[in-house]
């Protein structure tokens, strides 16, 4: 078990867990197309849009919802507010874009939860970044005692941008979602002009391009991720390591190896040019040397709305980017 991520439950905290657990009973709704059904009895269940076979019930339609950090930041565009919040990335504005997480109660930060809050507020519903099994950053016994609180919706993951969007708007909407405003189509079409600009910037410039998270101890790299894979589609080249064939998705360069990967352009995740990186064999790299960095982001808002914004300010920047490596 992670360190203080369940705190110690007293008498009445078991009580709640227990009575909570009893009201999640079975469902029989059952979704037999996907999406949501419901039930006689106002049951519902959530198919979910990325993890094939996962059906999530429900005695009634979710109402009172905690989230993780990382799902508030893509579901408050939908206009979904939680109940409360925990998790990482709460106070990063990289991730969290204009959500404002003031006033909001927190029953937990990072890794930890406080368990008997959480059963006190009663949930219909938890959301976050995980699996079936539970939280990502949870062992096994606090996502079971989770999980008597309330169903858990992870948030979902799948091999593409374009598909995270889409799937994170099947869960917005199963939560009450108006997903088709005017600002959910407008964001649609932004982020369609901003592909074709970054791709129109391109032209032939033949730009490689590295997606980076430097460290003092290694550089690390993000061939293989969705937000890289979506660049390489529109027509950039990315460089870099293969992506591990299992566990950690991240490339690990040692620095002595970093200038084997040279780039015309270095993404760097959660780029702060007021705080820039800095390291030796980093400060030698030709785009460092150029001033060609910009940033991206592993995690953050999956919404039409977060790329578009970043893909403009990306086509913007390259403009002025030439060859350099």
């Amino acid at each position: 078990m992670k360190r203080g991520a369940l705190l110690s439950l007293g008498a009445g905290a078991l009580l709640l867990l227990s009575a909570c657990s009893n009201s999640q009973g079975g469902s029989e709704a059952e979704g037999a197309d996907g999406g949501a059904s419901a039930g006689d009895s106002g049951a519902v269940t959530l198919s979910h849009p990325s993890i094939d076979g996962l059906e999530i019930e429900f005695e009634q339609q979710p109402e009172t919802l905690v989230m993780d950090c990382y799902a508030y930041s893509s579901l408050h565009e939908y206009g979904l507010e939680p109940d409360a919040l925990f998790g990482f990335g709460c106070d990063d504005p990289t991730i969290m874009g204009d959500a404002d997480v003031s006033g909001i109660e927190k029953v937990g930060s990072d890794g930890e939860i406080d368990m008997e809050k959480l059963a006190q507020l009663r949930p219909d519903a938890v959301i976050g970044n995980g699996s079936e099994d539970g939280w990502s950053w949870f062992d096994e016994d606090v996502n079971a005692q989770l999980k008597r609180v309330a169903p858990f919706v992870p948030l979902p993951s799948t091999d593409t941008v374009d598909e995270n969007i889409s799937a994170t708007r099947e869960i917005a909407e199963f939560l009450g979602a108006d997903v088709e405003t005017d600002a959910i189509v407008q964001a649609d079409d932004d982020l369609a002009q901003a592909k074709e600009d970054f791709t129109a910037v391109l032209g032939d410039k033949d730009l490689d391009f590295l997606l980076a998270s430097p460290t003092k101890e290694a550089l690390y790299t993000g061939v293989g991720f969705p937000q890289a894979d979506l660049l390489q589609e529109l027509g950039a080249n990315i460089i870099g390591p293969d992506k591990p064939a299992e566990g950690n998705p991240w490339g690990e360069v040692a620095w002595e190896e970093a200038s084997t990967y040279p780039a015309d352009v270095i993404l760097i995740e959660s780029y702060d040019p007021e705080a820039p990186f800095s390291a030796e064999l980093w400060d030698t790299l030709p785009a460092v040397e150029a001033d060609q960095v910009s940033g991206w982001y592993s995690k953050g808002a999956m919404t039409s709305r977060n790329y578009a914004d970043w893909l403009s300010d990306l086509a913007e920047k390259t403009e002025n980017y030439t060859s350099v490596s």
